[in-house]
């Protein structure tokens, strides 16, 4: 038996071969705590592992980003009455859709009339907030104005408009050369766009639409859907198309090269009043 620190194993050759340091059965304690501290140094302590960074909220948001952790499913039904999932909106728009549609139809100047700072700053803290984001709100205490409000807020603030910018001229091309003076003074005296190939630009638009993102896609059918609900009746609460239309374009349809060029958002308010009038022919 060799008289060094490590046993000895026997090579084909019949020569003795040294073990490999650390291929022993059981190592020493200074092994051990030598192995110990630096498997200290390598491996992050329990405590000082990083958590998951906490989601984002909603305001201010991209749509593709806050769409993960705050959504709503909206459910369509096909010609045999069987229901079907369409796709998704945000949460502070399905509950802000669903509220006004039960309750404001015929409020005048629904859209247009302030609300209580103080309670729309509640619900963005609502709707902003992990884990449900206002999902199971309740409107007592909340008037329609509020949320209202608290919905113009989340479309002005998106980084960019439901219609992305990529989008911006091809949705204005159908109306470029037939800009109409619909909208005017907010007095409800809008006039239609002026003529042109109705049939035609319904088909353009029904193109485009299916070009959308689907988040974009969905969410741009479901205001469409929720503000001609409202103009359906103005002579209740005084909300024309032209009205809508002046009051939601910069979150629907606009350009940071023509936030001082009134004749271009004239154009892009144009653009919204009639797939407003006409949205009916675009849910897909």
């Amino acid at each position: 038996m060799p008289n060094g620190g490590h046993s000895a194993h026997r090579a084909k050759d019949g020569e003795p071969q040294p073990i490999p340091p650390g291929a022993e059965g059981v190592p020493s304690k200074r092994d051990l705590a030598s192995w110990w501290k630096n498997f200290s140094k390598r491996a992050p302590k329990r405590d000082e592992e990083k958590e998951p960074p906490p989601s984002p909220g909603i305001f201010g948001v991209p749509l593709a980003t806050s769409i993960r952790y705050a959504n709503v499913a909206i459910s369509l039904y096909d010609n045999e009455g069987r229901s079907y999932i369409y796709g998704y909106v945000p949460i502070v728009v399905a509950k802000c859709g669903v509220f006004l549609k039960e309750k404001a139809t015929d409020v005048e100047g629904i859209f247009r009339l302030a609300g209580s700072e103080k309670r729309i700053k509640e619900l963005r803290q609502a709707f902003d907030s992990p884990e449900r984001y206002g999902k199971g709100l309740d409107w007592t205490g909340y008037t329609v104005h509020d949320a209202a409000n608290i919905l113009r807020r989340y479309f002005n603030q998106l980084p960019e408009p439901i219609i992305p910018l990529e989008f911006y001229d091809r949705f204005r091309d159908p109306l470029r050369n037939h800009q109409s003076q619909a909208v005017g003074p907010m007095d409800g005296q809008g006039n239609t766009v002026g003529e042109f190939n109705h049939d035609k630009a319904i088909r353009w638009y029904q193109q485009l639409i299916t070009e959308l993102p689907p988040l974009n896609r969905q969410l741009l059918l479901y205001i469409l859907d929720l503000l001609a609900v409202f103009a359906s009746k103005s002579d209740l609460n005084k909300m024309t198309t032209a009205n809508l239309a002046a009051i939601f374009q910069p979150g629907i349809l606009s350009h940071p090269a023509h936030d001082m060029a009134p004749h271009e958002y004239r154009l892009s308010q144009d653009v919204l009043i009639y797939l407003i009038e006409n949205q009916d022919h675009f849910l897909i």
